[in-house]
């Protein structure tokens, strides 16, 4: 898949997180129940129950969403295929990371209880004590998943990937340490 597909997907996902009129091809993935890892528990798919979880407030102000992750976290993804670079042309306050079957994309985000409103298909997933709001869909090939972590009260990071023949609970399970790192790398607000 080309970098410029890989780049519209994720971008067209987004623009879907962002409640624009536009929509992904293809038909979505159902809501697959599917089993994190010991340190993450999950709530019902879709329910939006109060204000998202946070264990601790992180700040977003002056932050590189390229440094939110290394070539060593997306590693898992067979590594970076070349540097990582900004994207605010397309989602602001983005970076791009191409790995080897697609593409893994960072941004500081929207508001949780935004993300949770324009997606009502997804679901939400506690990592490490914050709650991420998930939802992947199929275009064709290629799955795109994208997670919106709340971080304080008026921002989530999102950690989106797009994957050629990508499956939906192998990705989810990649992604989660991705977010992990992500919010570690936050400074405390």
């Amino acid at each position: 898949m080309t970098s410029t597909r890989t780049l519209l997907l994720v971008a067209l996902s987004v623009l879907l997180l962002s409640g624009c009129s536009y929509t992904i091809n293809g038909d979505a993935l159902p809501e697959a129940g599917f089993t994190p890892p010991s340190t993450t528990s999950t709530t019902a798919s879709g329910s939006a129950g109060g204000p998202p979880k946070i264990a601790k407030q992180r700040s977003v102000a002056g932050v590189d969403p390229c440094k939110l992750l290394t070539g060593d976290d997306v590693k898992p993804l067979g590594g970076l295929t070349r540097e990582p670079s900004r994207k605010d042309d397309v989602i602001p306050e983005s970076c791009q990371f191409p790995v080897a079957d697609g593409t893994v994309v960072t941004a500081l985000y929207k508001k949780y209880e935004e993300v949770q409103g324009r997606q009502p298909k997804g679901h939400e997933v506690v990592v490490d004590g914050n709650s991420s709001w998930v939802l992947c869909e199929r275009d064709g090939s290629s799955t795109v998943c994208t997670t919106a972590t709340a971080v304080n009260s008026t921002r989530t990071i999102l950690v989106a990937m797009s994957l050629k023949g990508g499956n939906e609970e192998q990705m989810v399970a990649v992604v989660q340490p991705m977010v992990k790192a992500a919010v570690n790398r936050l400074p405390a607000a």
